[in-house]
């Protein structure tokens, strides 16, 4: 039998012709998609005020705090001197006197520091930026191999995002006769981690007490920060145990 020879038949659909309706679907369009951008802009502004009155907030408080450390410097002071110069105090008073002025004394030192880490903080030097670990100091304890610790971590320069990141603090020393380390979490019960959160703003300190192993000789105190995102920086310092011990360095 033989092949009928032929081109393909195309099929062809009738629809109505709407321009009307198709230009109101495309109006639609355009009005959602407008409606989607205000949206996103709206909620943006919205967002950035409020992190901006906290930033000011945030940052009002603290140079009320400098103001009022300034003041109780000045008070102490000014009662120091009164105290020195009264003609009135009798020689059986002169050791509480001097008790006193030594209690000022420190009271203004403590002062002092906190005046300079808040001034450092709000108006750091041309070479600090970001990342720091500002302060780590300790302190004996009563109780034999217990330790009161403070490490605290800055941000200076821009401070407008918070700093998010991980602190590991580890002991070193020497454990029956091998190198040892323990990290804090090991020694104490406020620390929870080995690599401890953080996020802050200007800054944020961890402290506790801590107790050290039988039989280990401690011999420094390490801290790793590592800050991650855009402002991604790592920093690395040891402190001497026994200049911390003694006071004569308070990890600065």
């Amino acid at each position: 039998m033989s092949k009928v020879k032929g081109s393909a038949v195309t099929n062809y659909r009738v629809v109505p012709y709407a321009p009307v309706k198709h230009a109101a679907l495309r109006f639609a369009m355009v009005v959602v998609v407008v409606g989607m951008v205000y949206a996103a802009f709206w909620y943006g502004q919205r967002s950035g005020i409020r992190e901006e009155a906290e930033l000011i907030s945030q940052r009002n408080q603290l140079l009320q705090e400098v103001t009022q450390s300034t003041s109780r410097e000045e008070a102490l002071r000014q009662r120091v001197a009164v105290l020195e110069n009264a003609a009135f105090v009798d020689k059986g008073s002169v050791d509480d006197v001097r008790q006193i002025n030594r209690e000022l004394s420190d009271q203004i030192a403590q002062l002092e520091e906190e005046i300079a880490l808040y001034q450092g903080i709000m108006s750091p030097s041309v070479d600090s930026a970001g990342l720091t670990i500002q302060e780590v100091t300790l302190t004996p304890t009563p109780a034999e191999n217990r330790y009161r610790f403070k490490v605290m971590l800055t941000q200076v320069g821009n401070n407008t995002n918070y700093l998010r990141g991980f602190v590991g603090i580890n002991v070193l020393g020497v454990q029956n006769g091998a190198v040892a380390a323990f990290p804090l979490k090991e020694l104490s019960s406020e620390i929870n981690e080995v690599d401890i959160k953080f996020r802050y703003r200007y800054f944020q300190d961890f402290k506790g007490e801590l107790v050290l192993p039988e039989g280990f000789t401690p011999d420094q105190i390490q801290v790793i920060a590592q800050s991650v995102g855009t402002k991604s920086a790592r920093v690395e310092k040891a402190y001497n145990w026994s200049d911390l011990e003694n006071g004569t360095n308070v990890g600065q």
